[in-house]
């Protein structure tokens, strides 16, 4: 399975699947840009093009949530499709993470 990671500034646009062989790149690149970004900034991530996203995929998402809260800054995941919204609820993890 493969990935595809745009980024525009504080927005980024994933296509493909997040899973145990891509997570890995993407949990270093959000990482790189909460670090570039600073205190209080907010970082977007738009997941309408992702397919699927496996347990190494929430972790890496969970990971990032939290180091930008670390921050004092945001990740806000946006154009969810159905089935990840409904996977983050089933899971709880629409409770933790910032959903738009």
């Amino acid at each position: 399975m493969s990935l595809a990671i745009t980024v525009h500034g504080s927005n980024v646009r994933l296509a493909g699947a997040v899973d145990l062989q891509t997570a890995p790149a993407l949990r270093a690149e959000l990482t790189e840009l909460i670090n570039a970004a600073g205190q209080g900034a907010e970082l977007r991530v738009d997941l309408g093009d992702v397919s699927i996203v496996d347990s190494s995929g929430l972790s890496a998402l969970v990971g990032a949530h939290r180091l930008a809260a670390a921050k004092n800054s945001r990740l806000m995941l946006t154009g969810l499709p159905d089935h990840l919204t409904r996977m983050l609820t089933i899971t709880g993890l629409d409770e933790l993470l910032d959903l738009a």
